[in-house]
Formats: structure tokens, sequence, C-alpha cells
């Protein structure tokens, strides 16, 4: 049975603002890992900028029902940084807690009638937790609680549900009182039946306290609190896995709900990542939320943490047992979970165990335990007693951006972070040396490619026919292509946007996929300049329409400048490094924030070090630069724009093609 919680309240808001309207956010179906923070506070603690930051990176909280009136501003916000984010109004089913003055609890406590009220034999009051009085779930208060929450809490508009806690069958451990265990489970049958009623189908209810099969026809899930649950079968790892995965299968309200809530035993010992990982995996074996905070004693955390951001996508199995294949029921073993971005392993047992991996997979890369999460590729884990890690898939070629065959790539988050292990990105289609892009031209769910070698591009089909081949600079033009390909016109067809490679003048030109010139094209600098340019495209002010972002060739300085689709100069430019630099550089661009506007991503040219920089629209600087590649390098750096891990914001990859240079394959 979960302890009722004290709820810690700050000063009151004397703000008065319109209610948003009714809410049903939901997780999307492929979005695991999935993040959830049972936060029990309101009031100022809801004002903190930083707890907005914070939560609103969760997918799903928990808020005390008090924060609609104090904190009407917080819920705007966070479905403004993150729209998918559920949000559930804590709400307690038997204790009245003394310390409760907020408008809405006042509007409760005034239709209490005193028949409500749980009471010993003796007519004296219950209280199974200090500073509270508890009431009478097998009485009129379950019909009066579903009533409110549905009017006074649902029909506020700010919530997607209701967090029902201090669920139990019983209520015979709490002493002798006015009522029987059969009874109060009629009572929370009652409850639950006449709030999902009254609210209807599509918010969500879930509960902590209780797995009653009785309940499950009216609820989405519920929390398994302080994991493994110390009151669910004496805390036994595989039972309440067995329950949790069980359930899963039986709740009716749709989407299910569930939360794995594991934390310190009321040690505040954040950093005891194993006993994180082994929540957050035990999780990860079925399709729940997890988060990891105190303790029962106070869930009121900010905690985050590295494998929070991981993106496993859509599960593609159920959990297997590695250790008996022939085995489905969740006792002590370990036990993997693939997804489409990845997998999970977990070690329930009571020992260290080392398992091989059927191929390579690649640990995240984290601070907060580098010893754990190091980006190193594996073929095989070694877990500590009751741990678990999250393994990503191997990135082996990079699509919808285009690049050197056979450059060796590395990728970066906005920060400038290393957040994958390198690789060498090769299409056997084509030689080393050509440029070459896998993207879905056709949009019909299969990959195109583009490629262009000295003087020539070509289309090929998925199936690796000829689609077009064409002479973007005359079949005499030997110099090396650049291109971009990308819907300029926002018809939902692609175009191929071509520039020239050092030795070849600074035009810009537009074709279809067929290789039909539909753009005679523009000089992006002084027609007399023989260096080349580089070409990207992007939406850089998130209006809907691309940019053409032009970066000078080698002998030009490292200039950027923007242009419209038809060619018209809309940004005069900026050097994106030292003027004086006369390598040229390299551009791309990418939304690295996820706010719908992309980013120019500058790289410096031959002759530089492999430095890359990010500035807006407008030049402005955004990261002062960091090394892709060995400072000392004097090769440059080009660089694209990708979402690798598929979470809507784009990575940073740089590639390095020093290989060519000193093979003397350079253009």
């Amino acid at each position: 049975m979960t302890k009722p919680k004290t709820i810690l309240i700050s000063a009151v808001l004397g703000l008065v603002l319109v209610l948003p309207a009714q809410t049903n956010a939901q997780t999307a179906s492929d979005k695991f890992v999935r993040t959830a923070n049972y936060f029990l506070m309101s009031g100022r603690a809801l004002e903190d900028q930083s707890a907005i930051d914070t939560l609103s990176k969760f997918d799903l909280i928990v808020l005390p029902a008090e924060a609609q009136e104090y904190n009407k501003p917080f819920f705007a916000e966070a479905r403004k940084r993150n729209p998918d984010i559920v949000i559930l109004a804590y709400v307690p089913t038997v204790s009245w807690n003394s310390i409760w003055r907020d408008p809405l609890h006042n509007r409760l406590q005034s239709g209490i009638r005193p028949d409500m009220w749980l009471k010993k034999p003796d007519g004296s009051p219950v209280s199974v937790w200090p500073g509270t009085q508890a009431l009478n779930l097998s009485g009129a208060w379950s019909d009066y609680l579903a009533e409110f929450a549905s009017r006074d809490i649902v029909g506020s508009g700010v919530w997607d549900g209701i967090f029902y806690d201090e669920v139990s069958d019983s209520i015979s451990w709490a002493g002798p009182s006015n009522t029987t265990d059969s009874a109060w489970a009629d009572g929370y049958v009652n409850l639950l039946s006449k709030t999902r009623a009254k609210i209807g189908s599509q918010k969500i209810i879930i509960t902590n306290g209780s797995s009653n099969s009785r309940f499950s026809q009216y609820v989405n899930g519920r929390m398994f609190e302080t994991f493994p649950t110390p009151w669910e079968a004496g805390g036994s790892w595989e039972a309440v896995m067995q329950k949790y995965i069980d359930l899963q299968k039986t709740v009716q309200g749709q989407p299910p709900v569930f939360v794995i809530n594991s934390n310190t035993n009321n040690t505040g010992f954040n950093s005891d990542y194993q006993k994180m990982r082994f929540g957050l995996t035990s999780a990860l074996l079925g399709n729940g939320y997890f988060g990891f905070d105190f303790g029962d004693k106070n869930h009121g955390q900010l905690w985050y943490y590295d494998e929070f951001d991981a993106n496993l996508g859509s599960p593609a199995n159920q959990p297997r047992d590695l250790l008996n294949p022939a085995n489905t029921r969740l006792n002590k073993s370990v036990w993997k979970r693939d997804f489409s971005n990845g997998a999970v392993v977990v070690n329930s047992t009571d020992a260290a165990q080392t398992v091989r991996l059927p191929g390579e997979y690649e640990k995240l890369r984290g601070t907060q335990d580098p010893s754990t999460n190091n980006g190193s590729v594996v073929s095989r884990v070694t877990l500590l007693p009751k741990d678990g890690v999250i393994l990503l898939r191997t990135v082996q070629q990079i699509t919808n951006a285009p690049y050197v065959n056979g450059s060796f790539v590395r990728i970066f988050n906005k920060s400038g972070q290393a957040s994958r292990t390198g690789f060498f990105s090769f299409d056997p289609r084509f030689e080393g040396s050509d440029r070459v892009i896998s993207i879905d031209i056709d949009r019909d769910g299969k990959l195109e490619a583009v490629s262009a070698n000295s003087s020539r591009v070509t289309v090929l089909e998925d199936n690796g026919t000829i689609k077009a081949q064409f002479f973007p600079y005359t079949d005499k033009y030997k110099m090396g292509i650049n291109f971009a390909v990308a819907d300029l016109e926002g018809d939902g067809t692609f175009e191929i946007i071509t520039g020239t490679e050092r030795g070849g003048g600074p035009q810009i030109r537009i074709f279809n996929t067929f290789g039909v010139l539909i753009n005679p094209g523009f000089f992006a600098y002084d027609k007399a300049f023989r260096g080349g340019v580089d070409v990207a495209v992007g939406d850089l002010n998130g209006d809907g329409t691309q940019e053409i972002i032009a970066g000078a060739g080698v002998g030009g300085g490292p200039h950027v400048r923007v242009f419209n689709k038809n060619g018209v100069l809309i940004n005069p430019g900026f050097f994106a490094f030292d003027q004086n630099f006369r390598g040229g550089v390299n551009v791309a661009t990418a939304d690295i924030d996820g706010n719908g506007a992309k980013e120019i991503i500058a790289g410096m040219g031959r002759g530089g070090a492999p430095e890359i920089r990010v500035f807006n629209k407008d030049g402005k600087t955004i990261h002062s630069g960091f090394f892709a590649f060995d400072s000392r390098s004097r090769a440059g750096v080009e660089v694209a724009g990708v979402d690798i891990d598929s979470d809507g914001a784009q990575e940073i990859i740089g590639f390095s093609n020093e290989m060519f240079t000193i093979s003397g394959f350079t253009k």
C-alpha cells in the first residue's frame, strides 16, 4: 500500500488567465525511452525557470491538482515547448491533508459531509499518515470525489487526466474501522467507473497502489512506485514485472499508460546510476514510462539522466530470455528487447552476467557514467547484478545529406559534443570520392540516390536503374560538382541544386530529378572567381520557404551568402571564419533545436582546420566553433545536418576527406 503524499505548496499567484482548451496529449507510438516525473510541488516551485525547462522535457508529469489554481501559465508554457507532454492531476483518494488551503481544496472540503470520514469503531478519526485524516471510499465519498474530479479538476481544461493515489484492495491494514475490505474494493470500482463515465474515454486515468483486475476496465494503467514495488509480492522483481507486462494487455483505457517509479529509497543519492538504469531498462521491457526520484517521502526532484534522451524508436518484439530462450515468464535472468533503433538488456539476477549480442551495437555516449555510456561499439556486454544497458544500432551510412563517398563521419549534438561513434560512410554503387546522397526522391518510402563525379550527375531509382544522367556545366567541365537535393518549390517534388568545385565559376543551377534545367542559374559571387561554390538549401526562418545558401570555394574568403529560390540575394553575406583565410567555406543547414527553422552550418575549407561553426539566418553566431577532427589537420571539414536518431532535431555532421587528399583523389 502506497503512503499518501505530503504536497509542498508555496505562495499563491494572484493571476487570472484564460484556461487553455481541452487537451488530449499522447506520446507517439515510436517514442522510446518514455520519461515521467512524479512532481508533487506547486506554487513557486513551478514558477522557477529551471523547473519549467526540465519538466517540459518529460513525456509525462504528475502535478498536484492545485497547480491549476497556482500555476496556470505553467501548462501553456510546458505544452508550447512539448506539445505531446501528458500532464496528470495528482488526486489522493483517501487522505485529507491538513495543510491544504488552496481554493480548489477549499471547494472540495465544502462538500465533504460528516458521514464521508473513515472512523474507528469508537467514532474517532482514522489517520494513515501524520497530518492527514482518512475518508471512507466505501460510502458517499467515492461518488463525491468522482463528481468533483471530473467537474472541477478535469473540467478546468488543463489536464490530460487523473492520477488517483492510495488505491488499495483493502483497508484492514489501517486498523479497525467502520467498513470492510470488500466494501473498500467496491468503493474503488465505484470511484473509477463513475470517473470514467464522467470524463469520457479520451482522458487518462491511472492509479497508484493496486493491480486489482476489477479496476482494469476503467483505467489506462497504474504506477509501480518504489520499483520493484515492495507491497506487490514482497517486492519481487519477477512478480512485479509480470504484473506490469500482463496489465498492459488487460486495461481497457486506451492508450495504456504505465509508470515505473524507481527512487533512492529516501536517501537522495541521485548518482546511483546502476539503480536508475535497472529501473529504466526494466520499464523498457514493457511499454511504460520511467522516472527516478528521492522516494515516497518526497517526490519533487528535477533529476534528468543521459539515458532519457536516447531514441530507441518502436518496439520490435517482446522481451526474450537470453539465458533460457525457451522461457517466456519474467523470472530472474538476462532479458533483451529489440527496438527499431537499438535494444535494451537487463540483468535481473544476483550475479554479474556476460552475454553475446547478435551483431554490433553502440553504447550511449554520456557524461554522467562514462564507464557505462562511453560510446563504444560492442558485440557482447557484461552487466552487474540488477543492472541494465541501452544499446543503439550502429550508424553505417549517412542518408538525406550529400557527402564524398568513403568519407569518415563524426556526429555531434548542437553543443558540439560527439554523440555517436565515428564511421566511414561508403555506398558501394559509386566510386570513392564521388559525391552521393541517398534520399527518397519520389516519396514512396524507398531510398533513391543521386551522385556526381567530376562532370556528371546521375540519378538512380531505388532498384538501381538509371533515372537520369546530365552534365550541369556541359561535358567539357571536369572540375567537380557540389549539389543539394531539396523541394525548393514546396510542391512535393525535389530539385537538384548544383554548384562547382575548385576551377569552376561560382554558378548555381537548378534541375528537376530528370535532369531538366528549370532555372538557368545565377552566380553567387563574381563571375571571374574560379574557386567554385558550395551549396546548401534550408528554410532559415521557419516560414515554409526554402533558401539557397552559398559558400565561396577555395581561393575565396570563408564568405556565406543567402539567396531565395530564384537566385535573388536576400542576405549580402558574412564571413564564417577569419576573412583573410583563403580556403573557402563548406556549408549545410540543420534544424539543431527542432524549432522548425534551420541554422547555417559552416566548415572551414581546404587548408583550414576542421572547425565547424553555427549561425542563424542573419549570420549571428549560435555556436562559436568546435573541431570535428584533429585541430592540427589542414584538410578542412565538410558538413551536413541529419536527424540521426529521429528525435526531430538534426545532428551536426562533420566529414573528413583527408584520405582522398593523401591518395591524390581530390578533384
